[in-house]
C-alpha cells in the first residue's frame, strides 16, 4: 500500500495540531514584544530583528511553497478534488481560500499527515488555523474564510502596510488629509488681513534605511483661503470684464479646492461656464438639481444661482470604463494652496513665512507633540497595540562630517577662502573676474521720465565694472517720449545692427502684456529672474542679441542701486561669455552634465514640457554646453538623450580637441518610484549613444539621481538646543536606503527656519570613483551657479539646466538660437 495514502490515526493529528497551537501562541508572544520606534530610530534590536530574526523564514520560505504545491498536486489525485487557491500576503500569515468539491468528511489534518508523512511540519512551519465567517456583499451568502498562519514577514517586506496602519492612525486623529499630507483645520492659524489662514500638519512615510526600519515624520503647513472660489471669480471678473472666463481659467484650473461640508479635497481640471446650479443629475435613477441635493444631504442652501461649475475628474472609472465627473459648487469650495497672485504679493509671503518657517527645535517639539497625541489618545494607541508596535519618543540620533570649507578662484590669481556660511558676495564684487569678453557696444532704451535714475544706474554701473576688471563703453542712448509698447516695438526694431552686443531695456513698470508684445513681434525672451527685484531678459530667436530688463523702480532707489548694479554687472558678463569664478578641480578630461524637465503648471494646459540638457566644455568647469528638446506634456523620462549627448560630446572635442574619458550626469526632478524607469530608459540611452561617437569610445560613466524636495530633515546638536548643520554636511549612513548607493549632503546655509538636505543616489557608476570624491565632488558643483555668490542647494549643472528649461518652457516655446549654445544666455 501507497504510504502517502495511509491517514494517521485521531490521536496523531490531535498531537500536531497541540504542537501547531504551543508553537503558535509562543511566537505571538515574541512578535508583541517587536516595536517599531519613531520618528526616526536607531535600534540595535531593530537592525538585529532584520539580520538574523527572522532571516531564518527566507529559506524555509521556498521549502513551504513546494511543499503546499505537493500538497495540491497529491490532494488532487488522492480525494479527486478541486481546489481553488488564492495567496495574499499580510504581515504574518498567508490567507489561503480554497472551495473543495466532491468530497466528504474531508478532514485537512488527514491531508497533510499523507502528504508530508515522516517530515516534521512542525519545524519547517508553525502552522495554525483560524476560521471567520462573513456575509458576502452582493448575495447576502454566508462565506467561510480559513486563515492558516504560515510564517512572519520581515519588516522591510511589510513597509507598504505599515504605510497605510500610519494612515489609519491618521484618520483616528482626525486629521484632514490633503494628497499625501495630514492637516489639522482645528490648529489653523488665521491671517485676516491676507483672507488666509495656515492649517498645521504632517507627513509620513516608513522606509527601511540602513539602520532599520524608520517613520519619517515632519512638520507641514498648508495654506487655505477663508473665502470661496465664487469671491476669485467676482474679484476677477471686476478686474477684467471682457476676458474674465480667460483669466479665471489660468487661475483656478489646476489648484486644489477644500469643501467644508465633507472636509474632502479637490483638484479643478476645468471649470464649465454652461452649468449652473439649477442643474441636474441623476442620483439613484432619478434627476435632482444641485440646489436640492445640497438642502436634502447637507442642509445648506446656495445663494448664487448663476455661477459656474467647477469640474472634478476622479483617475479611477466607473465599471463600465467611463470617466467619473464631479461636479463643485463655487461658493461652497476654498481654494488650498498658494496662487500666483498670492505668491507675487511680498507682504503675504512675509506674513506667511513668519507661520510656516520653523526653527530645528520648534520642529522637533511638534514631533514630541504628535507623539504624546498618538499615546493620549485610545484608539491610535490601540491601533499600533495590536500590531505590537510603539512609538519612539525622541528623534534619532547619528553621526555625520563636514566637508572642509572650499577656496574660490577669481581672475588674476585671487583666491577667497569662504566662511562656515559659503558666502562671498562681497569678495565677488571687489576682486576681478575670472573671464571677461568686454562689452564695446551697446544700447539702453528707457523713457523721458526715467532719465535721472538711468543716469545713477550707469555711473554705479562704471565703478563696478572697474573693481572687477571689465570693460564697458558707453552706450548709445535711445530715450523714448511715452512708454507705449509700440513705441518700444518700433525703437527696439529701428536699432538692432549687426555689431550690436548688448541691448539694456529700462520699463517703468511690470506689465506681463509688454514683455508679451515683445516677445511675439521681436522674438525677446523673457525670462523672469527675481533676484531681489531684478528683471532680466534676452532676445535670441533670429537675431542672436543678448537683452536685459530692467524695471526702473529697482534702480530708483539710491540705498540698494549699488548691490543691484553690482549683480547687473556679473550677469551681463555671464551672458557675453564670461566667467566670475572656478575651485580647484582635480578632475582631468572629464564632462559634467545636468539634465531637468520642464512641466507646464497651472493653467498650463496641454503646453508641452520642456527637457534640458548642459554639459561642461573646460577643466575649471567655467564653459558650458546647452540643448534642449521638447516632448510631451507632463512627460518626465527623456526620450532624446542620445542627440543631446552627442552634441555635447562633439562641442567638447571642439573645444578640447579629445573625447571626455569621464561622463558624469546630475539628473534633477526623479523620484523614488521613477528611479527604475530612469536606470533602465535614460541609461540605456546614454550608453548606446557611445557607439554612435566611435566603435571603441568606452568612457566612464557616472548617473547621479538628485532629489531636493524630500522631507528627511537633519539637526545638530548645540548649546541652545538643535542648530542647522553647517555646509558641508554629509550624512551616509543610518538613514540612507540599504538597497542604493546613497548620501545626503546640506550644501548652504539659512538664515531663517530648518535646512532641507539633498538627496543623491547614485543609479549606475562604472567610473570606480571613490565614494568620498563623488561626495566631494558634488559638494564643489554647489560653489559653481554664478547667479548667486555662495552654495545652493543642487550642483550648477542641474540649475542651469533648470534655468534653461523655465526659460524655454515659460517664455520662448521654442530651441534658442544655436550661436548661444556655449554661453550662460539663460541667467
Amino acid at each position: 500500500m501507497d504510504p502517502n495514502k495511509q491517514p494517521l490515526n485521531g490521536q496523531g493529528r490531535s498531537s500536531l495540531l497541540e504542537m501547531m497551537k504551543q508553537r503558535a501562541q509562543m511566537q505571538r508572544s515574541q512578535r508583541s514584544s517587536h516595536s517599531l520606534e519613531t520618528p526616526s530610530i536607531s535600534s540595535a534590536e531593530q537592525t538585529s530583528r532584520s539580520s538574523e530574526g527572522y532571516s531564518s523564514h527566507a529559506s524555509s520560505s521556498n521549502v513551504l511553497m513546494r511543499l503546499i504545491r505537493k500538497f495540491i498536486s497529491r490532494a488532487k489525485n488522492y480525494y479527486n478534488c478541486k481546489f481553488l487557491y488564492i495567496c495574499h500576503m499580510v504581515p504574518c500569515a498567508i490567507i489561503i481560500l480554497y472551495v473543495i468539491h466532491g468530497v466528504r468528511n474531508f478532514q485537512i489534518g488527514d491531508i497533510l499527515d499523507n502528504i508530508f508523512g515522516t517530515f516534521k511540519l512542525v519545524k519547517l512551519v508553525e502552522m495554525y488555523v483560524f476560521h471567520y465567517k462573513s456575509e458576502h456583499p452582493m448575495d447576502g451568502s454566508t462565506v467561510t474564510l480559513t486563515i492558516i498562519f504560515k510564517k512572519k514577514e520581515s519588516m522591510s517586506s511589510s513597509v507598504q502596510f505599515f504605510n497605510i496602519l500610519i494612515n489609519r492612525m491618521m484618520r483616528a486623529l482626525c486629521l484632514v488629509p490633503i494628497g499625501r499630507q495630514n492637516f489639522n483645520p482645528k490648529g489653523a492659524h488665521v491671517l485676516p488681513q491676507h483672507r488666509l489662514e495656515v492649517w498645521p500638519g504632517y507627513v509620513t512615510a516608513v522606509h527601511e534605511y540602513e539602520g532599520g526600519l524608520k517613520l519619517c515624520l515632519d512638520a507641514k503647513h498648508r495654506v487655505m483661503r477663508t473665502d470661496t472660489v465664487r469671491d476669485l471669480i467676482r474679484e476677477i471678473f471686476q478686474k477684467s470684464h471682457h476676458n474674465y472666463q480667460d483669466a479665471v481659467i489660468n487661475e483656478i484650473v489646476g489648484t486644489s479646492v477644500l469643501t467644508r461640508y465633507n472636509n474632502k479635497t479637490y483638484r479643478i481640471d476645468d471649470i464649465d461656464f454652461n452649468k449652473t446650479p439649477t442643474n441636474t443629475f441623476s442620483k439613484n435613477g432619478e434627476q435632482i438639481s444641485y440646489i436640492d441635493y445640497y438642502q436634502k444631504n447637507w442642509n445648506i442652501e446656495i445663494q448664487d444661482l448663476q455661477q459656474p461649475l467647477l469640474v472634478h475628474r476622479e483617475t479611477a472609472r466607473l465599471p463600465s470604463g467611463e470617466e467619473r465627473t464631479i461636479y463643485l459648487i463655487p461658493e461652497l469650495s476654498y481654494a488650498a494652496g498658494l496662487t500666483d497672485s498670492v505668491r507675487n504679493n511680498h507682504y503675504v509671503m512675509k506674513d506667511l513665512s513668519a507661520v510656516t518657517k520653523m526653527s530645528p527645535n520648534q520642529r522637533r517639539d511638534v514631533i514630541r507633540q504628535f507623539v504624546e497625541e498618538v499615546q493620549k489618545n485610545d484608539v491610535t494607541r490601540e491601533i499600533l497595540a495590536v500590531w505590537g508596535l510603539r512609538l519612539s519618543p525622541d528623534l534619532v540620533q547619528f553621526t555625520a562630517r563636514r566637508l572642509e570649507p572650499e577656496t574660490i578662484h577669481f581672475g588674476n590669481n585671487k583666491i577667497y577662502k569662504t566662511n562656515e556660511k559659503a558666502d562671498w558676495s562681497n569678495a565677488a564684487v571687489k576682486n576681478p573676474v575670472l573671464r571677461t569678453p568686454n562689452l564695446s557696444t551697446w544700447n539702453i532704451i528707457y523713457s523721458m521720465k526715467d532719465k535721472a535714475c538711468v543716469k545713477d544706474f550707469l555711473g554705479h554701473l562704471e565703478k563696478v565694472a572697474t573693481a572687477i576688471n571689465m570693460r564697458i563703453n558707453s552706450p548709445k542712448h535711445i530715450t523714448l517720449r511715452d512708454d507705449r509698447t509700440e513705441t518700444y516695438l518700433r525703437e527696439i526694431q529701428n536699432n538692432l545692427t549687426d555689431n550690436l552686443e548688448l541691448l539694456v531695456i529700462v520699463f517703468p513698470t511690470n506689465r506681463t502684456d509688454r514683455y508679451s508684445a515683445i516677445k511675439k513681434h521681436v522674438n525677446i525672451l523673457q525670462q523672469v529672474i527675481q533676484c531681489k527685484h531684478v528683471k532680466i531678459e534676452l532676445c535670441c530667436v533670429q537675431k542672436a542679441i543678448p537683452s536685459q530688463v530692467i524695471i526702473s523702480k529697482t534702480i530708483s532707489k539710491p540705498p540698494k542701486l549699488k548691490s543691484i548694479t553690482e549683480k547687473i554687472a556679473l550677469q551681463i558678463n555671464c551672458k557675453l561669455g564670461g566667467a566670475l569664478w572656478t575651485l580647484a578641480l582635480p578632475l582631468k578630461n572629464c564632462m559634467i552634465c545636468g539634465i531637468d524637465v520642464y512641466h507646464a503648471g497651472v493653467g498650463g494646459g496641454s503646453r508641452k514640457s520642456v527637457a534640458g540638457f548642459i554639459a561642461s566644455l573646460d577643466s575649471q568647469l567655467t564653459k558650458w554646453h546647452s540643448r534642449i528638446c521638447m516632448q510631451a506634456s507632463k512627460q518626465e523620462l527623456v526620450d532624446m538623450l542620445q542627440v543631446c549627448l552627442t552634441s555635447a560630446i562633439n562641442a567638447f572635442h571642439k573645444h578640447n580637441g579629445c573625447n571626455p574619458e569621464r561622463i558624469i550626469i546630475y539628473r534633477d526632478g526623479v523620484g523614488d518610484g521613477d528611479l527604475d524607469y530612469v536606470e533602465n530608459y535614460e541609461v540605456k540611452q546614454l550608453l548606446a549613444t557611445f557607439n554612435r561617437i566611435a566603435p571603441n569610445y568606452k568612457p566612464q560613466l557616472s548617473v547621479i539621481i538628485v532629489q531636493k524636495r524630500i522631507n528627511t530633515r537633519i539637526f545638530i546638536k548645540g548649546r541652545d538646543g538643535l542648530n542647522n548643520p553647517e555646509p558641508g554636511t554629509i550624512v551616509d549612513s543610518c538613514i540612507t536606503r540599504r538597497n542604493y548607493y546613497d548620501f545626503f549632503l546640506v550644501p548652504q546655509n539659512v538664515r531663517q527656519g530648518t535646512v532641507t538636505p539633498t538627496h543623491y543616489i547614485v543609479i549606475h557608476d562604472s567610473s570606480n570613483m571613490e565614494t568620498d570624491h563623488m561626495q566631494r565632488l558634488t559638494y564643489k558643483l554647489c560653489h559653481l551657479y554664478y547667479n548667486w555668490p555662495g552654495t545652493i542647494r543642487v550642483p550648477a549643472p542641474c540649475q542651469y539646466a533648470h534655468k534653461l528649461v523655465y526659460l524655454v518652457g515659460q517664455n520662448l516655446l521654442a530651441e534658442p538660437h544655436r550661436s548661444f549654445s556655449d554661453i550662460l544666455f539663460y541667467l
